[in-house]
């Protein structure tokens, strides 16, 4: 009788066990996948500035300069599409002196 006790007390013990465990191994997994959303997050929000500093870059080096107060060759309200499918807008705002200058970029590319 008392051997088919012990033997009662492994098996709940074993099954205590293996409930535990597979808690462990569920946070652990839910613990990665937060991380690894957080880092796909934050790496698509730095590719987006990226993208949207080098497109402002091309499109200040190709606007003239040197007759600034004239706006006409300073378009405003364009979207463009880079080499991968991102949609890009460049808004201008304000006068001559006051030039604001808002860039939108999708941080998720259509394939």
């Amino acid at each position: 009788m008392k051997a088919r006790w012990k033997r009662g007390a492994v098996l709940l013990q074993t099954l205590v066990m293996a409930i535990m465990l597979s808690m462990i191994a569920v946070m652990l997994m839910k613990w990665v996948l937060a991380r690894y959303l957080l880092a796909a997050r934050n790496y698509r929000a730095t590719e987006a500035k990226a993208r949207a500093q080098i497109v402002t870059g091309q499109q200040f080096s190709q606007w003239n300069f040197q007759d600034f107060p004239n706006q006409a060759s300073i378009p405003s309200g364009v979207t463009m599409t880079t080499f991968d499918g991102t949609s890009v807008r460049y808004d201008r705002t304000g006068g001559a002196t006051p030039m604001v200058f808002t860039v939108t970029i999708d941080e998720d590319p259509t394939p």
